[in-house]
């Protein structure tokens, strides 16, 4: 049976309908003309039969074209009932009835299906009651048979690696899973995201639907306060606070998406220890990991844990996408395209430009966006990417106009929740923020440089449809849900490199929306002579993942023998990437922390065993001198061991009292001379201290202005201290902007500039590496204090804390550990703290008419 399957979906009849089909759907919106199909109702039924035969296949590919056939077919003549029809039963074989919404008139009123004949009235009936699902909170859908499928494994209890598409539905079915192990009486949860800038999309949505159902926690906190369910969600650093509790009930379910960055250098060690650590403390817990396009998953997940755990993979997805490249010629107002059909061929022609763009896309992309954008319809959800946050900026300026002059009533009917937003940039960011500039012409951008809650409501305003144009960095590549209609990329890289082609891919996915359209369209942009298009749509990509580890060993084999033992400067001296030296500490904390996953990760990276042995016995000799505890290295498993040692022996020698910070934030006392004792200086003056001594061993200051924020501005210690304890007490961007480019400095491209240097510095190097050191401080001080110091030192001993979340306050520290963002906190505070609950009672009780729009809208979607 599978090869008449797999005849049907390559026949050459079938496959010539398909194609040209599909180039008449290409063309509709780009000629004068209306597009005739040279196509005889014979041939069209013949392809219809074969397609309802390779409809039934077990072979993705084969399945996904006879679905898009269904779709093109429909799509060609939308009042022709018998291919509306022909489409149904096409997508109910398939095994896709989530579009089938699409279909205008398929039913009558009382929702049942037109008559389809005896036969085929009993099929479609028995399809639609097979996928057919209704959850504990009476939502009713239909499921794909990937998700079935899914969901009948998920609720097996098995350990699960799911590889699909960012259009198949995983991340909803996750979300109503752990739904119905909450309503099962389930304890805890864990839901890991890639990046603080999920954490909140991921929150909220789970909030929404939970509502007082259980806690949603965004940092570790033990739920003591009632029987109800505790979620948590947190990136791979946050869970390590949870891994120390050893007192926390063990959750039922561990969900990490974005999986496949285990193998994301040196932060991918980071991903790839928390795998091992959660699956090793609760073995009882069920597992499930997600990436899109990966094969054989299960197997790079094994290397890691000695778990079982089967895959799930598809390629299938709910809509198709129409694949074309754009090719544009020096004084020619034509361009040549390529249609990357899923018939594996290439239909090619050319279609009549207003004016030329060769040169434009040559020198100055973004206005060749301008024009581009002129080619497709405002109305459409429409990306497009840019692979750096500066130009994101500058190319939704050039397009803000073109959308705004095909729909002029745009400026006048901005919707409140834009002027709302708008209203916020200006006081959070600078009033002259380029933001503010293109959403009142209906455009946004969307890159990792905008303050949290603005990215939020970007996405929102977008998901809602009241901004359809927005241009993305690969901020689309890290798990951020913004499905388009269409996509547009004009230059394939990220930053300065070349996208590689898995990233491609994923970014690919984005393009068509379940929900509103049958298909989705994607349009590479480039220039004769210099092609790329074509080549990344046509790129077979059967991606596996390795661990950032194996990687590490096998790309410096010949090197880890010489490398062992050396310090962080000498190995970025002698290679220049820093992601050796992340790894290598990696690796020697391990070394001495658990050595059966030592030895389990060097014997699965295939290096030689000489190698091995070589590297062990160094790392070995190394450990000769070194006195820190064991357990104080497991607490901080990133940061090189033999520096821990240096700060351990300090702390040792110089007593824990001169390393102890003992005044308190925003309280006076204490002196601010520089050659006083360090318990008699003030509070901000021992924070500097501590910095300084910590810097002398850590070498920060390196850190700091590696990461390419510096530039001509040079982040040193004191600085990092002084933005610190700004954050600290509560300061805006606006706030370190101003301080940046002066108060009366109103140069647009100076705002744009500085807003994305704050944004950087405050994400990465406040609230990222001196962080890492805090705690690291924070973990050697209490090593040092009886159990009785360290509950009456609790509260600057988690100094950590505070800076990460931005506030010494703990009724604001509180509030974000509820998802609630930083801004929004700040600006309750004041009215949580007088009534007398916690700050999650007391959200559901605070007047809420009061507070800003903006404010107001993200406590109502946090659930409170």
């Amino acid at each position: 049976m599978t090869q008449i399957y797999s005849q049907a979906a390559n026949h050459e009849d079938f496959i010539r309908v398909f194609d040209k089909l599909l180039e008449k759907l290409f063309l509709e919106d780009k000629v004068a003309d209306n597009v005739q199909v040279d196509l005889d109702n014979e041939e069209i039924k013949k392809a219809t039969w074969l397609a309802s035969i390779a409809a039934l296949s077990d072979d993705d590919k084969e399945r996904n074209m006879a679905n898009a056939f269904g779709a093109l077919l429909h799509l060609t003549d939308r009042e022709n009932e018998i291919y509306k029809r022909a489409c149904y039963i096409l997508q109910s074989r398939a095994g896709n009835l989530i579009t089938s919404s699409h279909i205008p008139k398929l039913f009558h009123k009382e929702n049942t299906l037109s008559d389809y004949g005896t036969l085929l009235n009993f099929e479609l009936a028995a399809h639609r009651a097979l996928l057919e699902h209704e959850f504990s909170d009476d939502t009713k859908i239909f499921f794909t048979e990937f998700q079935k499928k899914l969901w009948e494994s998920l609720n097996s209890g098995e350990n699960i690696a799911i590889s699909a598409p960012t259009s198949a539905g995983k991340s909803f079915i996750i979300k109503k899973y752990i739904l119905e192990l909450v309503q099962g009486g389930a304890k805890n949860i864990v839901f890991i995201v890639p990046t603080k800038a999920l954490i909140n999309q991921v929150s909220n949505a789970l909030k929404s639907q939970f509502h007082e159902k259980a806690h949603v926690y965004t940092t570790y906190i033990a739920n003591e306060e009632d029987d109800l369910a505790t979620i948590y969600v947190l990136t791979p650093e946050r869970c390590l606070k949870l891994l120390q509790d050893k007192n926390i009930t063990p959750p039922e379910l561990i969900f990490m998406d974005e999986v496949h960055n285990i193998e994301a250098g040196s932060r991918g060690v980071i991903f790839e220890n928390i795998l091992y650590r959660v699956t090793s403390t609760w073995a009882s817990t069920q597992l499930v990991v997600a990436g899109p396009f990966i094969s054989s998953l299960s197997d790079s997940i094994k290397k890691i844990c000695n778990i079982s755990i089967i895959d799930h993979q598809t390629l299938s997805s709910p809509v198709f996408q129409v694949r074309s490249a754009l090719t544009f010629f020096p004084s020619k107002k034509i361009a040549q395209y390529k249609i990357s059909s899923p018939t594996q061929r290439i239909i090619s022609g050319e279609i009549k430009l207003k004016k030329s763009l060769y040169s434009k896309i040559k020198t100055n992309k973004g206005e060749a966006l301008e024009v581009i954008a002129d080619m497709f319809s405002p109305e459409d959800h429409n990306i497009y990417y840019a692979p750096k946050k500066n130009l994101s900026e500058k190319w939704a300026s050039k397009i803000a106009p073109v959308i705004a002059s095909k729909n002029p009533k745009i400026i006048e009917a901005a919707d409140s929740r834009v002027k709302d937003l708008i209203d916020f940039l200006s006081e959070e960011v600078h009033p002259d923020y380029s933001l503010i500039r293109t959403l009142r012409l209906g455009v946004a951008y969307h890159h990792a440089g905008l303050p949290d809650i603005a990215r939020q409501e970007v996405e929102e305003l977008y998901s809602e449809s009241i901004i359809k144009n927005i241009v993305c960095t690969s901020t689309l590549l890290q798990g951020v849900n913004l499905p388009a209609d269409r996509l547009i990329v004009i230059s394939p890289k990220v930053n300065s490199q070349d996208m590689p082609a898995f990233d491609f891919l994923n970014l690919l996915g984005r393009a068509g929306r379940a929900n509103t359209k049958l298909y989705g369209e994607i349009y590479c942009i480039d220039v004769v002579d210099d092609e790329w298009g074509s080549k990344k749509l046509e790129a077979d990509v059967n991606k596996t993942v390795d661990t950032s580890s194996n990687l590490f060993l096998q790309k410096n084999e010949d090197y880890l023998s010489v490398i062992a033992d050396m310090s962080g400067d000498q190995i970025r001296e002698m290679t220049g990437d820093k992601d050796i030296y992340g790894n290598l500490s990696y690796l020697r904390s391990i070394f001495k922390t658990d050595r059966n996953h030592f030895d389990r990760i060097l014997s699965s990276s295939g290096i030689s065993s000489e190698n091995v042995e070589i590297f062990s016995k160094k790392i070995e000799s190394m450990y000769n001198g070194i006195t820190i505890p064991q357990e104080l290295i497991a607490k901080n498993p990133f940061i090189d061991p033999i520096l821990q040692n240096k700060l351990f022996e300090a702390i040792q020698s110089e007593g824990a009292g001169n390393w102890l910070i003992s005044k308190k934030p925003m309280t006076k006392g204490g002196s601010d001379l520089d050659y006083v004792a360090f318990q008699e200086k003030s509070y901000y003056f021992q924070l500097w201290s501590v910095f300084d001594r910590l810097n002398e061993i850590f070498n920060i200051e390196y850190e700091l202005n590696s990461n390419g924020y510096a530039n001509d501005n040079y982040i040193n210690i004191g600085r990092l201290v002084r933005d610190a304890h700004r954050w600290m007490t509560g300061k805006k961007h606006k706030f370190f902007i101003l301080d940046l480019i002066g108060e009366n400095n109103n140069d647009e491209a100076e705002v744009d500039k500085a807003a994305r240097r704050v944004t950087s510095h405050i994400s990465t190097n406040l609230t990222f590496i001196a962080v890492k050191y805090l705690m690291l401080w924070s973990d050697m001080i209490s090593y040092f204090l009886s159990d009785e110091k360290i509950e009456e030192n609790a509260y600057i001993l988690n100094l950590h804390s505070m800076l990460e979340m931005g506030s010494y306050d703990p009724v604001v520290l509180e509030l974000m550990s509820c998802g609630i963002n930083r801004s929004v906190a700040l600006s309750i505070s004041s009215k949580v703290k007088m009534i007398d609950a916690s700050a999650e009672k007391a959200l559901a009780i605070i007047d809420k008419d009061k507070l800003p729009n903006i404010f107001k809208r993200h406590l109502m979607k946090a659930g409170y």
